[in-house]
C-alpha cells in the first residue's frame, strides 16, 4: 500500500556524517558510460534507417536503361560501354555530366568526373589512387538516384553489385600500385569496403540519400542525457545500499499477491503465447478452417483489462487512504507500468536485425514485429485506463449502468465511423472504449448469487458472436486478424461479445478461479518480478523456431546453419540483453508499492506540470514505437510525426518526469533543465508545426520552471 513517507530514491545526506567510502572503481563507472554510449549510438544508427523500398517488379523505360548501364559499370572493359547505355534524360534529371577515364588495370571506365572516394572527413583518394574506381562507383550511385527519381527504384542487388565492384577494384589497385606498403593499402581497402557495406545496409540497399546528421546527433545526445540522469539515481541508490548495508533481518514472507494481478498477468501471458502459436501455425500452412477456434480461446484482451480495472481501483483507493491524491496515484502507477515498457526499445532495435541476419522474408519479418509489439499496444491502452480510473470510478458511483451503456454506445459508434470514413483512428478509439468498458464492469462486484444473470450474459455473448461471424460476414479470426486494431489484434465488435461471454464465465467460475489464482500466485510473482528478461527470452526462442521453418530439408545444411556465426549473433541480440536486464535490474525483488515522497518542493504547479507532461509524452512515445516498427507504418499521433528517435525521446521524457514526481524532485532545477534540453532535437527539425508547438510549449514551461526555482532561491538568500 502506498503511504506517506519522507523516503526518496535520493535520501539527503546526514549532517556531520563521515563521507561514505567509494564502492565502485572508476573503471566500472567508465564501463557503464561506454556501454551506454555504444547502445545509444547503435540505436540512433538503426533507428535512422529509411523504409524498405517497395518491390515494383521488373524495371521499364529509363529505369531499365539505368540498370543496363550499371551492369556495364560492374563489368568494365576496354571501352566505357556504360556511356552509350545511359538514359537519354540522365543529365537533365540528375545534373551529372559523365565522362571517361582509364583505370590502373587498363580498363576504361564511365565516371562521374567530379566524384571521388567519399569519407566522413571529405573526399580522400589516398596515395594509392582509388580515384577512378570511386568515380565510376559514384556514377553508378547517380544512376540509382535517377531510377528512384523516375519512379522505379532498382533492387538491392544492384547497389550490392556496385559496392562489390568498388571493393574489388580497390584491392586490385593494392596489387598494381602498392606504393611500398601493400599491407597498409589492403587495410585501407578493407576499411573503405566495410564503410560501403555499413552505409548501404543503413540505407537498406536502396537509392543513396544524404542523411541529416545534425538532428540525428542531437537526438542521440539527448537520449544519452536522459538515460544518464535516470540511471544516475539507480546507481546512487545501489552504491548507498552497498556502502551502508542494512542489518540482517529475518526473512519476511512476501505479501500475498492480489488474485486480480495474477489473473491479469496470466491473461497477458496466455494472449502472447496464443498469438505466437497461431502465427507459427499459419506460417506452417495450417488451414484457417480449423485454426479459428483457437483464436477465440487465446483472445483474452477483455480479461486483461477487466483484471487491470480491479487493480487500478485498488491502487486509487490505497493512494486516497494514505493521504495521497491523483498526482501521487498517477506517478506511481504509470512509473511502475513504464518500467517494463522500456524493454520494447530493445525489442524494436534487435528483433528486425536478428530476423534480417537469419534471412527471414520481409513479410514474415513484419508479422513477427506485429506479434513482438502487440504487448506494447496493450500497455499503451492500459496506461490510458490508469489515467481515466478516478474519473471512471466517480461515474460508476453516480451512474454505473448509464456509464456502461454509454461506453457500449461509444464503441459501436466508433466502429460505425471507421466503416464510413475508412480510417483506422475510430477503431483505435473503439479499442480504448472497449478497455474502459471492461474496467467499468470490473468496478462492480460480481456476485455469484446472480448465476442466472451471469449465464444469460454468457449465452448472449456467445450467441451474438456466432451470429456475427456466420451471418454478419465478420471474420472468425479473433487474434492476429488483418486490418484489426493492433491494441486488440482483432475486430472490436466480436471481441466485445467475446468479452461479455468471458466476464460472465468469470462470475460463474469465481470460486474455482480464486483457488486457481492462489495456486499459481508464485508463477505470477515470478512473471511480475522479471517481465523484461522473460519476454526477451521468449522472443529469442520464438525467433529460433521461426528461423527453423525456413531451413532447408537436408540435415547437413541445418547443422551448417546452426553452427554459422550469423545464427548465433542473431540469437545473441535477444539473449544477451535478456541476461543483462535480469542481472542488473530484475535479479532482486522490488516492492512495487513505493512510498509517496514528501518533499518541500514536491507540490505546486511544477509537480502538476511534470505529471501532465510526463503522462502525455509517455503515451505518445508508447504508441509511436508500436507504429514505427523501423521502416513500417508511417503517420502521426495527434499530429506528431512517427519517428523512432523522437518517440524514444518522448518516452524517456515521460519516464523521467513521472519519476521526479514520484520521488519528490519535480521542483528541482535540474529536472526542468534536462526537460528543456530534451526538446531541442524536435525544435531543430522545425518540419512539423504540431511538433514545434508541443515541444516549444514544453520548453517554455521548462524555462518558466527554472526561472521560478531561481526566484525562490533568491528569496531565500535575501531572507537569510
Amino acid at each position: 500500500m502506498i503511504s506517506p513517507a519522507t523516503l526518496t530514491e535520493h535520501p539527503p545526506p546526514v549532517p556531520d556524517s563521515p563521507t561514505p567510502p567509494r564502492v565502485r572503481r572508476r573503471l566500472a563507472t567508465s564501463a557503464w558510460l561506454l556501454l551506454l554510449s555504444l547502445a545509444v549510438v547503435a540505436f540512433g544508427f538503426v533507428a535512422s534507417r529509411p523504409a524498405t523500398p517497395p518491390d515494383q517488379g521488373p524495371p521499364t523505360g529509363g529505369a531499365l536503361a539505368a540498370q543496363r548501364a550499371i551492369e556495364a559499370l560492374v563489368h568494365p572493359g576496354p571501352e566505357p560501354t556504360a556511356l552509350a547505355l545511359l538514359p537519354a534524360d540522365f543529365t537533365r534529371v540528375t545534373g551529372v555530366v559523365p565522362g571517361r577515364q582509364q583505370a590502373r588495370d587498363g580498363t576504361v571506365r564511365a565516371v562521374h568526373t567530379d566524384g571521388g572516394c567519399s569519407t566522413p572527413w571529405g573526399d580522400d583518394n589516398t596515395k594509392w589512387d582509388f580515384g577512378v574506381p570511386c568515380k565510376a562507383h559514384d556514377l553508378g550511385y547517380d544512376l540509382l538516384r535517377y531510377a528512384a527519381a523516375v519512379g522505379h527504384p532498382l533492387g538491392p542487388e544492384i547497389r550490392e553489385a556496385l559496392d562489390q565492384r568498388l571493393s574489388t577494384d580497390m584491392h586490385a589497385t593494392c596489387d598494381i600500385n602498392p606504393m611500398d606498403s601493400p599491407r597498409t593499402c589492403r587495410v585501407m581497402a578493407n576499411l573503405y569496403s566495410a564503410g560501403l557495406v555499413v552505409n548501404s545496409w543503413h540505407q537498406r540497399w536502396g537509392p543513396p540519400v544524404g542523411d541529416p546528421i545534425g538532428p540525428l546527433l542531437a537526438g542521440v545526445a539527448v537520449i544519452g542525457c536522459l538515460l544518464i540522469f535516470r540511471l544516475r539515481g539507480w546507481l546512487q541508490h545501489r552504491h548507498a545500499r552497498i556502502a551502508s548495508p542494512t542489518p540482517e533481518r529475518a526473512p519476511v514472507e512476501p505479501a500475498p499477491l492480489s488474485p486480480w494481478v495474477t489473473l491479469g498477468a496470466a491473461s497477458l501471458v496466455l494472449l502472447i503465447l496464443g498469438e505466437s502459436a497461431i502465427a507459427l501455425a499459419r506460417w506452417a500452412g495450417a488451414s484457417a478452417e480449423w485454426l479459428w477456434p483457437f483464436t477465440w480461446v487465446a483472445q483474452l484482451a477483455p480479461v486483461f483489462f477487466f483484471a487491470g480495472g480491479r487493480a487500478n481501483a485498488a491502487g486509487w483507493r490505497a493512494t486516497r487512504d494514505s493521504g495521497g491524491g491523483y498526482r501521487q496515484y498517477l506517478a506511481h502507477r504509470a512509473s511502475w507500468l513504464l518500467r517494463p515498457a522500456l524493454i520494447f526499445v530493445v525489442v524494436v532495435l534487435v528483433v528486425p536485425l536478428a530476423l534480417e541476419l537469419l534471412g527471414i522474408p520481409e513479410g514474415t519479418n513484419a508479422a513477427m514485429m506485429r506479434i513482438a509489439l502487440h504487448p506494447l499496444w496493450l500497455l499503451g491502452i492500459y496506461l490510458l485506463t490508469v489515467v481515466a480510473t478516478p474519473l471512471m470510478l466517480a461515474l460508476h458511483r453516480r451512474a454505473a449502468a448509464a456509464s456502461a451503456l454509454g461506453l457500449c454506445a461509444f464503441v459501436l459508434l466508433a466502429e460505425l465511423a471507421a466503416h464510413i470514413l475508412g480510417s483506422s483512428i475510430p477503431r483505435y478509439l473503439a479499442a480504448f472504449g472497449l478497455a474502459l468498458l471492461a474496467q467499468q464492469v470490473a468496478f462492480r462486484r460480481i456476485s455469484t448469487s446472480h448465476r442466472l444473470l451471469l449465464a444469460a450474459v454468457t449465452a448472449a455473448g456467445i450467441t451474438g458472436l456466432v451470429l456475427l461471424t456466420t451471418l454478419g460476414g465478420v471474420s472468425r479470426d479473433l487474434l492476429g486478424a488483418p486490418g484489426a486494431p493492433p491494441a486488440l489484434s482483432a475486430p472490436v465488435l466480436p471481441v466485445l461479445l467475446l468479452g461479455a461471454a468471458q466476464i460472465g464465465l468469470l462470475g460463474l467460475a469465481a470460486k474455482p478461479l480464486a483457488r486457481l489464482t492462489t495456486r499459481f500466485a508464485g508463477v505470477a510473482r515470478l512473471a511480475m518480478r522479471a517481465p523484461m528478461s522473460l519476454y526477451l527470452g521468449f522472443l529469442a526462442a520464438m525467433l529460433l523456431v521461426v528461423a527453423l521453418v525456413y531451413l532447408p530439408d537436408h540435415p547437413s545444411a541445418i547443422f551448417t546453419w546452426l553452427a554459422g556465426p550469423r545464427t548465433w549473433f542473431a540469437l545473441a541480440l535477444l539473449a544477451v540483453p535478456a541476461l543483462m536486464v535480469f542481472w542488473w535490474f530484475e535479479r532482486h525483488p522490488r516492492d512495487t508499492a513505493v512510498p509517496v515522497a514528501v518533499h518541500p518542493s514536491s507540490g505546486g504547479w511544477l509537480a502538476h506540470a511534470a505529471t501532465v507532461l510526463g503522462t502525455g509524452f509517455a503515451a505518445v512515445g508508447l504508441f509511436g514505437f508500436a507504429l514505427t516498427r523501423f521502416g513500417g507504418d508511417k503517420g502521426t499521433i495527434i499530429g506528431l510525426p512517427i519517428d523512432p528517435i523522437q518517440n524514444l525521446i518522448q518516452l524517456l521524457i515521460g519516464v523521467f518526469l513521472l519519476h521526479t514526481v514520484r520521488t519528490g524532485l519535480s521542483g528541482a532545477r535540474s529536472t526542468w533543465i534536462v526537460t528543456g534540453v530534451a526538446c531541442v532535437p524536435a525544435l531543430l527539425t522545425a518540419a512539423h508545426p504540431v511538433t514545434v508547438a508541443v515541444h516549444g510549449v514544453t520548453a517554455l514551461i521548462a524555462l518558466a520552471a527554472v526561472a521560478s526555482t531561481l526566484g525562490s532561491a533568491k528569496a531565500v538568500v535575501q531572507n537569510t
